[in-house]
C-alpha cells in the first residue's frame, strides 16, 4: 500500500509544479501593464537602433549643449577656467595645469575626450570667422609630467563669462547643420537645423 501511495504523490506534486509554472502571477502582469502604460504615455522611449541620422545628430547636439552648460557652471564652482578644444571630428576639455598652461581635464568622466561618429564634422566660428581645428595629444606621459595641450579658443572663466562662439555640427547626408551658440555672458543656446534659423 505504501509502495503505491508514494508514486501517486510524486505524480501529483509534478503536475502541481507544472500548473504553477504555466501562468503569470498577478504581480508580473501588473508590472507589464505599468511598463506598457509608461511607454504609451511617452515617459519611456524605446530605442532599437533604427533612428534616423537627423535624430542622432540632434541627440548629439543636445548632449553637447548640456555638457557646455555644465562646464560653465563647473568653472564657477571650481573657481578655475575650463577650456574646450575643437578638432575636426572630436572635442576635448582642458583645464589649467601646474607646470604647463593647459592639460586634459581630470576628475569628471563626462568632460573627457569625445569622438564623433564617422562622417560627422565640427565647425567653430568666433567673430564670424572659422577657427581652424586643433590637434589634441591623447598620449599619456610615462614620467608623470602633465601633457601640454594647445591653447583653447573657447574658455569658460570662473567669473561666469566665456569666449563667445558658434559651433556647428555637420553629418553626411544631412543638408542642415545643428548649432550651439554661447554668448559672452555664458548663456548657452541650441539651434536645431541651424541654416533654417
Amino acid at each position: 500500500m505504501a509502495g503505491t501511495f508514494l508514486p501517486s504523490l510524486l505524480i501529483q506534486s509534478k503536475s502541481l509544479s507544472r500548473h504553477q509554472q504555466a501562468g503569470f502571477t498577478l504581480l508580473e502582469l501588473l508590472i507589464v501593464i505599468f511598463i506598457i502604460s509608461l511607454i504609451s504615455a511617452g515617459f519611456i522611449k524605446l530605442s532599437v537602433g533604427f533612428g534616423s541620422a537627423t535624430q542622432s545628430l540632434e541627440n548629439e547636439t543636445k548632449r553637447l549643449h548640456r555638457l557646455l552648460s555644465l562646464t560653465a557652471q563647473k568653472s564657477i564652482l571650481q573657481a578655475s577656467a575650463i577650456g574646450l578644444l575643437i578638432e575636426a571630428d572630436a572635442y576635448h576639455f582642458v583645464s589649467r595645469g601646474k607646470s604647463v598652461e593647459w592639460v586634459t581635464f581630470e576628475g569628471d568622466d563626462m568632460l573627457q575626450h569625445h569622438q564623433l561618429p564617422q562622417g560627422w564634422r565640427l565647425e567653430l566660428k568666433q567673430s564670424d570667422e572659422v577657427v581652424p581645428p586643433v590637434s589634441v595629444n591623447l598620449e599619456e606621459d610615462e614620467t608623470g609630467k602633465e601633457v601640454e595641450q594647445p591653447s583653447p579658443a573657447i574658455v569658460f572663466y570662473d567669473s561666469g563669462e566665456t569666449s563667445p562662439f558658434q559651433l556647428r555640427i555637420y553629418a553626411v547626408d544631412i543638408p542642415d547643420p545643428f548649432m550651439i551658440e554661447v554668448k559672452e555672458s555664458g548663456e548657452v543656446e541650441m539651434h536645431l537645423q541651424a541654416s533654417k534659423q
